[in-house]
């Protein structure tokens, strides 16, 4: 497989290039699912805090979640896996809601950082 197809979803993975400019023929598709590219807490702070700091909109965001996460060409390490999992299935609830305010990125980006289940806070129950 091509070195620089694993490279340029590096790249994706880190947002250095958009999704969208990638193709993908059979035989690559084939080796990356049976090799993923890794993503780790670390890929989703960086990316989460872009958005918190208005580097990143929110339609980035999840353009970037949804091709990440769901197209299997990426995978987590195992100690990740339950607390990325969390940070995803919150900002999907957020999603569905219509719209992020940067508060809420805060749970994530703490649960991220200590490598522990994504509680969702809701500030107007506080």
């Amino acid at each position: 497989m091509s070195m620089n197809y694993r490279n340029a979803l590096a790249q994706v993975r880190d947002l250095k290039v958009k999704q969208d400019i990638l193709q993908l023929n059979y035989d690559e598709e084939h080796e990356l699912l049976l090799d993923p590219i890794i993503i780790k807490r670390q890929h989703v702070i960086a990316v989460l805090k872009r958005f918190k700091q208005e580097r990143l909109s929110q339609e980035d965001l999840f353009d970037w979640i949804h091709f990440v996460w769901f197209s299997d060409f990426f995978t987590s390490i195992d100690e990740d896996a339950e607390c990325i999992s969390s940070v995803i299935q919150v900002l999907e609830e957020l999603e569905e809601e219509g719209n992020i305010m940067i508060e809420d990125i805060e749970p994530c980006l703490y649960a991220l950082e200590n490598n522990i289940e994504a509680k969702r806070l809701l500030y107007h129950d506080l």
